[in-house]
């Protein structure tokens, strides 16, 4: 099986959509940085012809949580506000007819004051708007985060967002929190590279629903997380939920 094959139906419009950019456009930006990488990427593949795992491999799970950026119309607190909306994401993933906002929750943690969200406060809303208990975790492992997805339980991290290199908003370094939504892999140099694909709430404009399924090597997936200390956070922090969710 060759590695196209092996790609998800989203995974192969991401690279049919980079090819095309390559050829056509040049924008200068972050975007063009990630599209024209898939495209360089897809032309060395191609090249080595290298064979994949099989769909079905245990190493690739991605799971089906909706997306939610702090800069819809119902997310106005959008400095402030990834915590909340990274609670939505997971909220909504295992209640899908709830109709809770990033507003609200953010008006729940806050009463209306615009100011930083701590590990706690998104516990309590969690709890107390959708009935999910989401357990902290400090020093998790990439393993650990693997097997959570693969229980079907997406985790919020805590990352040093300055560490994140495709970022789209740029002006923004510090503490932010994003939705780890599954795992997957790439051939590289006749190497498999694991990554972890992302729901990152910070995309906006434009590109507001790019910032869904984002994959990020390992290494710098980790590196995020790690680099938390800069900004006086604890290293790799996760919220997980209890329980699985039934994914049949």
């Amino acid at each position: 099986m060759t590695w196209r094959n092996a790609l998800t139906d989203f995974q192969r419009t991401e690279v049919e959509f980079a090819q095309v950019y390559a050829d056509k456009f040049d924008h200068g930006t972050a975007e063009h940085d990630r599209l024209t990488l898939i495209d360089r990427l897809t032309r060395l593949l191609d090249a080595g012809n290298v064979e994949l795992p099989p769909p079905g491999d245990p190493d690739r799970t991605i799971l089906q949580v909706p997306f939610h950026s702090q800069h819809e119309a119902d997310a106005e607190w959008y400095r402030k506000d990834c915590g909340p909306a990274c609670v939505e994401m997971v909220g909504k993933f295992y209640n899908p007819e709830s109709t809770v906002s990033t507003n609200e929750i953010m008006a729940h943690i806050t009463n209306g004051v615009d100011r930083s969200i701590y590990i706690a406060e998104l516990q309590n809303a969690a709890r107390d708007l959708f009935g999910l208990t989401l357990t902290r975790h400090d020093g998790v492992t990439w393993e650990q985060l693997k097997a959570w997805i693969g229980d079907g339980r997406p985790c919020i991290v805590l990352v040093h967002y300055g560490s994140f290199a495709t970022r789209i908003d740029r002006a923004y370094t510090v503490g932010h929190y994003m939705v780890v939504t599954g795992f997957d892999f790439i051939a590289y140099q006749k190497q498999m590279i694991e990554r972890a694909i992302l729901h990152d709430p910070d995309f906006y404009r434009e590109l507001l629903t790019q910032g869904a399924f984002i994959p990020v090597t390992q290494e710098h997936f980790m590196g995020m997380c790690e680099d938390c200390h800069k900004d006086r956070n604890p290293r790799c922090m996760a919220l997980v939920a209890e329980g699985e969710k039934d994914l049949s």
